[in-house]
């Protein structure tokens, strides 16, 4: 029997686009029915982390999704493995059996989550003997092929800005103030409103509103952009990166980001899709943990959300002294 994880990406896949305020009702009804014990949020979260391993896109404004197109695309600085991201219908998984028979030694790898959130689809990893028919084998399959999804998409992450201006709360909406504190990495009750910070609010039909204060401007934003804009106001660091131990593999390395500080769409996409994996999050160090990141992307991405990435010395080999 197919698991919850790659049923719900084969229904999106099939529904094709839609509503994000359907997609989040119709994937919590889902989880239940098969009955999950979930976490508050755990749907949103679901879309989230799918969308970051390259299956949907999402436009949060808009508040719309679509399934992105099947695409066979090659893992940085890893030779010989690829990854299938996207649209995954019964006549692409037909397809990927196809390619596992003809020329692919797929492997169907199980992301794990936290306890109390949706499980995310397995993600698929395909080895492979020679790069240059890669383009004419995707096209085999019906799918795109991409060189490097995810060293694409560093070059293309957008800069850390402030938003728009925008109109501060309603008197009528003022019981509904919280302000985002860092240190406990959520939103807490506020007193008053006149220091500059990250807030939320209800509006008038009850929407979640999102924006900073900066002295007497108010700026919207959305939560991840706004908690680094707090934490570059704050010169706060929270990126760390370490490179390989193994010889030749110096360039590439892992890549932490410490809880409270999500990334934002894009970079998340562009650091999971280095693996194809959903991250590891580490309860004793409080961190997200990306592998196989390139130094110089890791780079990037810091200096994009006002960052300074802290480069870390590589973990000493077994039986070497430290």
């Amino acid at each position: 029997m197919i698991s919850i994880s790659n049923l719900l990406l084969r229904w999106v896949s099939e529904l094709g686009g839609g509503k994000v305020t359907d997609l989040r009702a119709r994937i919590l009804r889902t989880a239940r029915s098969r009955g999950l014990e979930i976490r508050d949020g755990a749907e949103g979260r679901w879309i989230r982390d799918v969308s970051a391993l390259g299956h949907l896109d999402v436009d949060w404004r808009r508040g719309i999704w679509s399934i992105a197109p099947p695409t066979l695309t090659r893992l940085p600085y890893s030779d010989g493995l690829a990854l299938i991201i996207g649209r995954r219908t019964v006549a692409d998984e037909r397809a990927v059996e196809a390619a596992e028979n003809e020329w692919a030694i797929v492997h169907q790898v199980m992301n794990e989550v936290a306890e109390g959130d949706i499980p995310v689809p397995d993600s698929l990893l395909v080895q492979y003997d020679s790069p240059d028919e890669l383009p004419q084998s995707a096209t085999a399959a019906g799918f795109s092929f991409t060189p490097c999804a995810a060293l694409q998409m560093f070059d293309l992450l957008p800069d850390l800005e402030q938003g728009d201006e925008a109109a501060p709360p309603a008197p009528g909406n003022i019981h509904t103030i919280q302000r985002y504190d860092l240190g406990e990495r959520s939103y807490l009750p506020a007193a008053s409103y006149n220091e500059d910070g990250l807030y939320r609010w209800r509006s008038s039909d009850w929407s979640r509103l999102v924006q900073v204060r900066r002295g007497t401007r108010w700026l919207s934003t959305e939560h991840e952009y706004g908690v680094y804009l707090e934490l570059a106001r704050l010169r706060r660091g929270v990126m760390r990166w370490r490179p390989e131990s193994g010889t030749g593999r110096e360039r590439v390395g892992t890549f932490f980001v410490d809880w409270g500080a999500p990334l934002p769409p894009l970079h998340a996409r562009a650091v999971v899709l280095c693996t194809g994996l959903h991250p590891c999050f580490s309860d004793l160090a409080q961190t997200v943990r990306y592998d196989n990141v390139p130094l110089a992307a890791a780079e990037r991405l810091a200096r994009s959300l006002q960052q300074e990435l802290e480069v870390l010395q590589p973990k000493s080999a077994p039986g070497k002294a430290k």
